[in-house]
């Protein structure tokens, strides 16, 4: 593990350049993965993260990690039509919905505080854009993933069966909307 400074870190939205080191980081993270780890990420294809980038309203940001001009991490808020589908996972929310649908980062950089520096990012771009409440999916399995996510304010509502192998927590935190 590098041990980073990371007030050297710099966190932008990720366009069209960004996405083969989207991609590659991906690849790289569930090369990693241990056999028990399989299901704690759905792979997207590149064209789908390109998708994503050159369409950000209807699709949503990804945004990057960056540490000395290389990306180390990236998280990606979701604001897809699949917020639906998780919205019926939790009835009693009102407002504006999005989704943290992946935070990735790169073996060598973990231990940091990443994920933390960029959930916390991702929740002030939401709330720029008017959404207060902010989903996020955990595989049972995933306890250092599920420990951080409490750690910053998100609360268990419920989980699903991805599949007969995959149980994902859905957590939700509501944003102070204190603009």
């Amino acid at each position: 593990m590098f041990k980073i400074d990371l007030n050297k870190v710099e966190i932008r939205i990720c366009d069209s350049n960004d996405v083969k080191d989207i991609y590659n980081i991906q690849e790289v993270v569930i090369d990693n993965f241990k056999e028990s780890e399989k299901g704690y990420f759905l792979p997207f294809k590149e064209e789908s993260y390109l998708r994503i980038v050159n369409n950000p309203d209807k699709d949503g940001e990804i945004y990057g990690a960056f540490y000395n001009k290389k990306m180390i991490a990236w998280i990606f808020l979701s604001v897809s039509d699949r917020m639906e589908q998780i919205r019926n996972f939790i009835p009693d929310i009102t407002g504006k919905c999005a989704d943290i649908d992946g935070v990735i980062v790169l073996p060598e950089y973990r231990g940091n505080g990443l994920q933390k520096m960029l959930v916390n990012y991702l929740e002030l771009q939401a709330k720029k854009k008017g959404i207060f409440n902010i989903v996020a999916e955990v595989t049972f399995e995933n306890e250092f993933s599920l420990k951080n996510l409490q750690d910053m304010g998100f609360e268990i509502k419920t989980f699903y069966k991805k599949d007969e192998n995959i149980k994902r927590h859905i957590l939700l935190k509501k944003l102070d909307n204190d603009n």
